[in-house]
């Protein structure tokens, strides 16, 4: 098995190009890159004293629902009480981890993911989805029964988008919060899958373990040709685009793995409920108070754009007040960009 702990070779910066232009070269190509050091010191360490405090919350509830067995859904993980929490992990509220710290609100705009951001989804981008997960440690019978809590897949099929703006739909962050070696929960991901056409026969691979389909799996999450494993330390990201095949990695180390998954996407996206309520609680408590974290949450117009349609919270209903698609259309419709 190949394991990375910076972006592959090709990431850093050729001659006469600047880091992001290197980071969006190595995107397009592999799907994915690492940055790392996005937190350090004493950032590093409020967001992980804020990211303990509101687990051990939301530990309870899911202790509480897995000891009962509560809702057994088709592939046989449990949920309690009607939260994101399976068998293997649990997700955070996102405000309960937003509110405990300034620079939890941070990590969502963070200067050192801004830009490459921008670039990538496109200067519209604002926040999707925001889970704050925990994964705790499993048996190494049960990693080898049934692997990692989530089988190789792709977040987003559809690219009709790439196709014809020649950029991602989404681009998904997950900031890691503790070390993250081979064995301990790792994102393995196919280089370049994000450009398939094809699908892999996924379903012979272990992960998401239960369900009528588990007899199928028949190989390790590891055997699927071309994997690397990204191993990063606390503090760095893992960014790539939602196309690209990807799996997580069995936890059988000796400690929780503890992260923050951020998908970033165009603003005429709509976004979730969650994000919204985070976003009006924040900003009534004066927080969202950068243009960056205005935009991201969704409450600003991109403040850097040459093109700067308002946002959903801004539109007046008018005609004139347009908001349409504004990526860039081929000629005809259906045929690549050049």
């Amino acid at each position: 098995m190949t394991t990375v702990t910076r972006s592959p070779a090709g990431t850093q910066a050729p001659a006469g190009h600047t880091l992001l232009e290197g980071q969006i070269e190595a995107y397009k190509r592999d799907g994915f890159i690492i940055i790392e050091d996005v937190l350090q010191g004493d950032e590093l360490s409020r967001v992980q004293a804020a990211f303990e405090k509101a687990q051990a919350v939301t530990r309870l509830d899911w202790e509480a629902g897995r000891a009962k067995g509560k809702g057994v859904s088709e592939n046989g993980e449990y949920y309690a009480s009607g939260t994101f929490h399976g068998r293997k992990y649990f997700d955070i509220y996102p405000l309960h981890l937003l509110e405990q710290d300034d620079a939890c609100v941070e990590v969502i705009a963070h200067p050192q993911l801004f830009p490459f951001l921008s670039a990538s989804v496109g200067e519209d981008v604002q926040t999707a989805t925001i889970q704050v997960r925990v994964l705790e440690p499993q048996t190494a019978q049960d990693a080898q029964e049934e692997g990692g809590y989530v089988n190789w897949h792709r977040d987003h099929s559809s690219d009709e988008e790439w196709r014809f703006s020649g950029r991602p739909l989404n681009t998904k962050v997950l900031l890691y919060l503790t070390d993250v070696g081979e064995d301990d929960g790792c994102t393995a991901c196919v280089p370049g899958s994000h450009l398939w056409d094809r699908r892999p026969d996924h379903l012979v691979y272990k992960g998401m373990g239960g369900g009528d389909n588990q007899a199928t799996k028949v190989c390790d999450q590891r055997d699927m040709p071309g994997m690397v494993a990204a191993e990063v330390k606390a503090g760095s990201a893992f960014l790539f685009n939602t196309r690209l095949w990807h799996t997580t990695l069995p936890n059988t180390g000796d400690r929780d793995r503890w992260c923050v998954i951020t998908l970033y996407c165009p603003f005429y996206q709509k976004q979730p409920g969650v994000t919204i309520e985070a976003a009006v609680a924040l900003e009534a408590v004066g927080q969202l108070n950068t243009p960056e974290r205005r935009q991201l949450f969704g409450l600003d117009m991109m403040s850097t754009s040459k093109n700067p349609y308002k946002r959903l919270a801004q539109h007046d209903g008018s005609d004139t007040d347009d908001r349409m698609f504004k990526g860039v259309r081929p000629p005809t419709l259906g045929e690549p960009l050049k």
